[in-house]
């Protein structure tokens, strides 16, 4: 039994931000982009709260627009802020019930090389079992399986599993596996918490695999 894990750092779209030079010059924007996103969840928001708020929109160039180069501010419905014509913009939400949204990040299509590169990847490792992470969704996993590893030679796995986990970039952990692994249980943690909010920024998730010998096999991710 071959077991592997890689960082396939998202496989068709990955936040612009995150494709910058360097981490260095990213790491703003996100910080940034985290601490609204932990704001906006608030029950009430204070008067500090909205000064922060205000600050971290300027941090993010969501002044003018909902749309900045990196993040876009989605409101569904009610009302977060207003921007008069002359003067500061301003929050006028009182809290969390009063509009529902959030801010993610825009994303572009990672390049094809980096895709197949990927994919070569595994195909030379060819694992029975492959944990992967920052992983976008399911089915995105799913089609990089099935399409781009025989692209490239390989073979794809018969089971794909990802769970969705508390990371707001929508970057998760998930699982690959061959037929003769059968995955027969799974067991998120994301909502494990203790005092300091959630355990896990994305999930440990458990994965019970049975071996081809009929043996009970746990992978945590």
């Amino acid at each position: 039994m071959r077991i592997a894990s890689f960082n396939v750092e998202n496989l068709f779209d990955r936040p612009r931000v995150m494709n910058l030079p360097t981490w260095t010059e990213g790491r703003r924007v996100l910080q940034a982009y985290g601490r609204l996103s932990d704001l906006f969840q608030q029950a009430t928001y204070s008067d500090d709260d909205k000064a922060e708020m205000i600050r971290q929109l300027v941090e993010l160039d969501l002044v003018v627009s909902d749309v900045g180069q990196f993040v876009t501010l989605r409101i569904i419905r009610g009302t977060l802020l207003r921007r008069p014509r002359s003067g500061p913009i301003e929050i006028v939400a009182a809290g969390r019930a009063d509009w529902v949204g959030w801010v993610e990040l825009v994303t572009e299509q990672v390049d094809a090389a980096a895709i197949e590169h990927t994919a070569m990847v595994l195909r030379d490792v060819a694992a029975d079992v492959v944990g992967v992470v920052e992983a976008e969704d399911r089915r995105t996993l799913g089609l990089f399986s099935s399409t781009v590893l025989p692209r490239v030679g390989g073979i794809p796995y018969e089971q794909v599993m990802l769970v969705d986990g508390n990371d707001t970039r929508g970057i998760d952990v998930g699982l690959l596996t061959r037929g003769e692994y059968r995955l027969v249980g799974i067991r998120t943690h994301v909502f494990d918490r203790d005092a300091d909010g959630a355990i896990f920024s994305r999930d440990c998730c458990e994965y019970h695999l049975r071996t081809p010998r009929g043996n009970r096999m746990v992978v945590l991710l």
